[in-house]
């Protein structure tokens, strides 16, 4: 079911790769439509991207001989990763200010 651990270690820069990649989307997707809201719109945001991943776990749970289990931790552990993630973006991310000729 899942990859042999020395085969995995050779794909690591793909995780690496895939985890910059949601961070970008998630950035991108509150600069456009959740900056300024703060700490709130970010764990907003991430609270929204991660019921989202929810049902994509369930979608790979009914097509693939994985444990509920591991589908259930993975799902809260991502719901705790995203809201920190948005709390953090949320703290950080600044607009640009408008300037006025």
């Amino acid at each position: 079911m899942w990859r042999p651990k020395d085969e995995t270690k050779s794909l690591f820069h793909w995780i690496i790769i895939g985890q910059a990649l949601i961070i970008l989307a998630f950035v991108m997707i509150y600069a456009s439509g959740f900056a300024g809201g703060g700490v709130m719109a970010g764990i907003r945001l991430g609270v929204l991207l991660e019921i989202a991943a929810i049902g994509m776990r369930l979608v790979i749970y009914a097509v693939q001989p994985l444990p509920g289990k591991l589908i259930l931790y993975g799902s809260v552990s991502g719901l705790i990763e995203m809201v920190i993630v948005g709390a953090i973006v949320g703290a950080i991310y600044k607009p640009a200010s408008v300037r006025t000729p």
